[in-house]
């Protein structure tokens, strides 16, 4: 049987983070070392940090929480696919590949390249394209993951978000795939369970299959 890999991007203080959202904090409250009962740490940052998954909620505004998340569509057999484009996930590159109703896909892009997650946000991150989002709607795709914090660019934030999220098309953001070969895996996602949350980091684990 083939272990598992954990493609999830580890939260630690000073990572990136979207720019207009908070900083990530992880800091210990209460200490052995200090005196105290116990090791206790508390957590600041936003739903979309590191790796997570986007809820409906999340761009449409009557939207699905992440708790209203089906998980069977998180969970099963999922594609990676390696993308050459140094700047979008392109119509003219992912037409030729095997995409099929029902699928999840994860794309490794050239963000993966360096080690993105303690280093500045990066303002030319590779993201979808609109109408490369569009065909993979049409295709019947049930999951899209990427290597960086967000699926679309500034350009097409909005139009890709609501174009896939209102499609019931789960989003999966800021994965670590720098050392996923493309393939065939089985994949398991799990969200934080946060009632009314727009989203939630998650554990991300596959295994080839």
């Amino acid at each position: 049987m083939q272990h598992w890999i954990d493609i999830t991007t580890t939260i630690e203080n000073g990572m990136v983070h979207w720019p207009g959202d908070i900083p990530v904090s992880v800091k210990q409250t209460s200490s052995i070392a200090h005196g105290d009962e116990a090791n206790v740490t508390s957590l600041h940052f936003s739903a979309h940090t590191a790796t997570h998954l986007d809820a409906p909620l999340h761009f449409i505004a009557n939207g699905k929480d992440i708790t209203q998340i089906p998980l069977e569509i998180l969970t099963g057999p999922t594609k990676v696919f390696h993308i050459k484009d140094e700047k979008q996930i392109a119509l003219n590159e992912i037409k030729d590949l095997t995409i099929s109703a029902g699928d999840r896909v994860l794309f490794r892009t050239r963000n993966s390249d360096k080690p993105w997650s303690m280093a500045p946000f990066q303002q030319d991150y590779v993201y979808l394209a609109t109408d490369a989002a569009l065909y993979l709607k049409e295709c019947g795709v049930i999951c899209i993951g990427i290597d960086y914090l967000s699926i679309a660019g500034e350009v097409n934030g909005t139009e890709v978000h609501q174009l896939l999220l209102g499609a019931g098309i789960c989003i999966i953001e800021g994965l670590d795939l720098h050392k996923t070969e493309p393939g065939n895996y089985e994949m398991v996602c799990l969200p934080l369970k946060i009632k009314g949350s727009d989203g939630a980091p998650a554990r991300v684990i596959i295994r080839k299959i």
